[in-house]
């Protein structure tokens, strides 16, 4: 996985990507810049006493804020990734403004809760598990049912391989009907 991947994953990924990947580094990211922190003086973790209630007053320091503005978009892009893994939304994303419960609930479903077996509106899943015929899902060779991989014409300008669809006039061309749609796209409930 190169770095642009990582920082901005696409399509789906899965839990183990997503605590190994993401979680887990951007937790010690930020316990290591938190250390630096302390150790130059720019943090302080005074317990700060207001009416008798102990409470742990932590300043962030520019190591900190550093590290939280630089994975603030890959932190918020693999949420979105393992929701799409779910089949969820990224709406489901404004959990995080509840500010305990809606963090800790969206770590939960990102991190716990098994992404969809088969291919879904956001892609197939990336797991490699099986599809109908025995291949990984993705793998299918539709055979005459390709995008331009067939032999015959294709229109001016196309290559080989991912080129124009099939022309009708092709022995078994593919014509893309409502069977080809998303499941739920657009949902029926949408106005």
């Amino acid at each position: 996985m190169d770095f642009l991947t990582w920082y901005v994953p696409r399509g789906r990924i899965t839990r183990r990507v997503f605590w190994l990947h993401y979680v887990l580094p951007f937790f010690l990211l930020s316990a290591l810049a938190l250390a630096v922190d302390v150790s130059f003086g720019y943090t302080s973790l005074d317990v700060a006493t207001a009416d008798s209630q102990a409470a742990l007053a932590i300043e962030y320091g520019p190591f900190v804020t550093g590290v939280g503005l630089l994975t603030v978009v890959p932190s918020i892009a693999s949420q979105v990734t393992r929701l799409h893994d779910q089949g969820r939304s990224a709406w489901w994303l404004l959990l995080n403004v509840l500010p305990v419960f809606g963090q800790l609930a969206l770590l939960g479903i990102c991190g716990i809760v098994p992404g969809q077996p088969g291919p879904n509106r956001y892609g197939p899943p990336v797991d490699g598990t099986a599809g109908p015929d025995g291949q990984p899902w993705g793998a299918q060779t539709w055979g005459a049912q390709s995008w331009g991989a067939q032999p015959g014409p294709q229109s001016p300008g196309a290559q080989s391989g991912w080129g124009a669809p099939p022309q009708a006039s092709q022995p078994g061309s593919w014509t893309p009907g409502p069977q080809d749609r998303a499941p739920d796209y657009p949902p029926s409930d949408w106005r």
